[in-house]
C-alpha cells in the first residue's frame, strides 16, 4: 500500500526563540525541512534539529512548491518553515498549500506566534471598542478602502501602499483617513520585534501628522487606528 505523502507547514514565530515544542517535534519527524525565511545564525538550533535542512530564501512560491514536490520523491513527510502565523496573510503558504493539494499531498498547518500576538502585547490591547476590532489586509483592500471610526482598526501589510505604482492608493488612503477621523486622533505605526529587528518599533502620531511620517512605514509595518469613541468595554 502506497504511503501517504504529507507536508507540514509550520513557523518559528517572529523569532527563532518563539518556536513551539509542537513544531520542533514535527520538524524532527520530517525527512527534509525547507525554509524561505530562516538561514544560519540565530536559527542554527532549528536547522540542527532537522534530519535535512535546505534554505529556499529568495525563491518565489511556484519555485518553492516545485522544490517541495521534488522532495517527496525521497521522503514521505516534508516540512516547510515560515515566520509568524504560517497562514495569516501569507500568500506564499496559501499558494504552496494549493499546489500540494492539487498534487494529492496531505497538508497540515501548525499554529505559531504571530504579529497579531505581539501587537496585542506591545499596545496593551486587552480591551477593544464596543464595536470590536477590525483587521484589514491593506494590500487586498486598496481598490475599495473603507474606514470605520466606530471600531479599533489594524491595517496589516501597510507597506504595500508604498510599492511602485501605488501612489494613487497611498494618496487615497491618507485622504480617506483624514476625512474619517479628527486631526488630533491617534495613529500608531507598529513594527513588531522579529528576527530582522529584535527591538521592534512604535511610532505614535496623529491623523493630521500621519502624512508627514508615512515614509517610515515599511514592508512589515502595521497601522493601528483606534475607534473615535472613548467608550470601551468594562
Amino acid at each position: 500500500m502506497k504511503k501517504e505523502k504529507r507536508l507540514v507547514i509550520c513557523s518559528y514565530g517572529l523569532e527563532p526563540k518563539h518556536i513551539t515544542l509542537e513544531t520542533l517535534a514535527a520538524l524532527k519527524k520530517c525527512g527534509a525541512v525547507f525554509s524561505h525565511s530562516l538561514e544560519g545564525g540565530a536559527g542554527d538550533f532549528i536547522a540542527q534539529s532537522c534530519a535535512k535542512f535546505e534554505n529556499l530564501r529568495g525563491l518565489a512560491a511556484p519555485m518553492i512548491t516545485a522544490r517541495l514536490k521534488e522532495a517527496f520523491a525521497e521522503h514521505d513527510t516534508v516540512g516547510f518553515l515560515t515566520y509568524g502565523n504560517p497562514y495569516f496573510l501569507n500568500a506564499t503558504t496559501a499558494l504552496i498549500k494549493a499546489g500540494m493539494t492539487a498534487a494529492r499531498v496531505s497538508v497540515s498547518v501548525l499554529p505559531a506566534v504571530s504579529s497579531f500576538d505581539s501587537i496585542v502585547n506591545l499596545l496593551d490591547l486587552n480591551k477593544f471598542s464596543l464595536a470590536g476590532l477590525r483587521l484589514v489586509d491593506t494590500a487586498a483592500s486598496m481598490n475599495d478602502m473603507r474606514f470605520t471610526p466606530d471600531t479599533d482598526t489594524l491595517f496589516f501589510v501597510a507597506g504595500d501602499l508604498k510599492s511602485k505604482g501605488n501612489d494613487k492608493y497611498r494618496a487615497s488612503f491618507l485622504k480617506g483617513l483624514a476625512a474619517a477621523y479628527p486631526g488630533a486622533h491617534p495613529v500608531t505605526i507598529v513594527n513588531c520585534p522579529c528576527i530582522g529587528n529584535v527591538s521592534g518599533r512604535l511610532i505614535k502620531t496623529t491623523v493630521s501628522k500621519f502624512g508627514g511620517v508615512f515614509a517610515k512605514v515599511d514592508n512589515v509595518s502595521t497601522i493601528l487606528v483606534p475607534a473615535v469613541s472613548v467608550n470601551k468595554q468594562v
